[in-house]
């Protein structure tokens, strides 16, 4: 079960698996599909709380989110703030360092640049500024939400980010990507009474927003430096919802459909392509989504920048944005496979979580033994690490770990920029199988959604080693079990029944 943490415990134990009855046997391609460039998730909105934790807490949270002891991630997306104007929710209302063109407060904020500075502290290599308003003098309400962005005022706005970036940059910290209008397909509410920030910027606005932020980053000799993601719409195809009107509250736009409208012109402007995909589409429609984005845009790659909230399970029943806190291994498998979905089924080579610490519990940890760990109606699946969110008032300063983060970590730790993923084939192959490579080492990361147990017959191109392997079940977090038997080429994976398993090898012979 998920365990409440105070500080850093990644216990590690050794676990003997029985061999079990069904036997299915894939092959490890030697053609390489995709390089992957990072994983990881947002800094948002979590960091105005945490930041008033005690610095015991907030380090040994720098080294559950940031460390391979905990889950090694490898992209962190830092959400510079608007400043909140006409946000009710103060955890949702980051400030921002702009007070006026040209003058800026760069102490503002001191909660999100804490963990932008621990993240760039620990090494992770891939830091994305995100933002989800301009400040509010640059909006056409002059509020933080509820308004829209105005193409008047894009050379102000494209100045204002590039300086932030550029003071942050000159700090040591590497600002590598910029996504400018995160879900520009919503401006979240009307002011005073938003849930969070929001600039709705129209279809036909976004390329003269990319453009002018790529010429201004160009004119500072820095469009090859830092990367452009775009647009961040919330769902690859139509999405419906009206839950909390924090979170979406009026049918978003469909990417597919509103990039013909802009991207052709920007489209040599722009890194890569991020989306979220909060209409959790099913594998058909998610390779639509990609086969869509390669005709209007050859040669660019996709990028998943954001996801959460489902109460389903992993044999893909129940899988869509609901509220509800479910911390145990059958929703965590359910994430795992929206994981195996953007990196098999869609070719991805990045994902992202939305996001990584929540205060969502749904119920109250120091009345309640089994609130962290009991699935409940009234939280929310948003996060691998959950605080309680009355810690100001009663003290309680415990990180809570659910088998979301034990599950994330299997890729966390794996999938590093430059790795590469091998396909699998054969009657055995599936889609929760992922193998990743680099010069030396392959890891075969498997999922068993099943509460049966089974065995994985892999064959690698070449003559390999089994060294070690980890396991993530309804009882084990990412424990260290026994390796794979075999010799050769060919060896036997052992998958226990709803879990999640990791294999390493040796790319040589023993």
């Amino acid at each position: 079960m998920p365990h409440k943490f105070s500080t850093l415990a990644l216990a590690i134990s050794c676990t003997l698996i029985s061999v079990p009855t069904d036997v299915f046997s894939a092959t490890v391609s030697s053609t390489v599909a995709q390089t992957f460039l990072g994983i990881g998730g947002s800094g948002a909105w979590w960091p105005h709380d945490l930041f008033n934790f005690p610095d015991s807490v907030r380090q040994n949270l720098s080294t559950l989110l940031f460390s391979d002891a905990g889950l090694g991630i490898s992209s962190y997306r830092y959400n510079l703030g608007g400043g909140g104007v006409g946000v009710s929710n103060p955890v949702r209302a980051p400030q921002t360092p702009y007070v006026s063109a040209g003058v800026y407060n760069f102490s503002a904020d001191p909660q999100g640049t804490f963990f932008l500075q621990q993240a760039s502290n620990f090494g992770v290599p891939g830091i994305t500024m995100f933002i989800n308003s301009a400040p509010a003098p640059l909006t056409s309400n002059k509020f933080s939400c509820g308004g829209q962005f105005v193409n008047a005022n894009g050379p102000a706005y494209a100045t204002y980010i590039v300086d932030v970036a550029e003071h942050w940059r000159e700090a040591g910290i590497n600002i590598s990507y910029i996504s400018a209008m995160n879900e520009p397909d919503n401006s979240f509410g009307t002011p005073p009474t938003c849930g969070q920030e929001g600039m709705l910027v129209e279809p036909n606005q976004r390329s003269v927003l990319v453009s002018d932020l790529w010429n201004e980053l160009n004119s500072r000799g820095l469009s090859n430096t830092i990367g452009i993601l775009a647009d961040e719409t919330s769902a690859m195809g139509k999405f419906y919802l009206n839950l909390l009107d924090f979170i979406h509250t009026r049918p978003l736009g469909t990417a597919i459909t509103e990039y013909p409208v802009w991207l052709p012109e920007v489209v040599d402007m722009v890194a890569h392509i991020a989306h979220h995909a909060y209409d959790f589409p099913s594998d058909a429609s998610y390779l639509t989504y990609i086969n869509s984005v390669k005709s209007i845009a050859p040669g660019k790659s996709t990028w998943m920048s954001e996801i959460c909230c489902s109460v389903g399970t992993p044999t893909d029943t129940g899988i869509g944005f609901a509220e509800g806190f479910d911390p145990t291994i059958n929703n965590a498998l359910m994430w795992a496979g929206l994981v195996f979905q953007s990196f098999i089924i869609g070719g991805e080579a990045h994902y992202d979580f939305w996001t990584m610490v929540s205060n969502g519990l749904g119920c109250e940890p120091l009345t309640d033994p089994t609130c962290a760990t009991t699935a409940n109606s009234e939280g929310w699946t948003d996060g691998m690490i959950y605080y309680d969110p009355d810690y100001a008032t009663n003290g309680n300063f415990e990180l809570y770990i659910v088998k979301h983060f034990w599950v994330y970590k299997h890729f966390g730790n794996f999938v590093k920029p430059g790795t590469q993923r091998n396909p699998v084939t054969g009657s055995g192959a599936n889609d929760v199988t992922l193998v990743v490579s680099n010069s030396t080492t392959y890891s075969v990361i498997a999922m068993n959604p099943n509460t049966t147990a089974s065995t994985l017959s892999l064959t690698f191109p070449q003559s390999v080693c089994a060294k070690t392997a980890f396991l993530t079940s309804a009882t084990e977090n990412f424990a260290t079990i026994a390796a794979a038997t075999g010799k050769g080429s060919t060896w036997s994976l052992p998958l226990s029944a709803t879990s999640l398993s990791t294999y390493i090898f040796d790319r040589s012979a023993c």
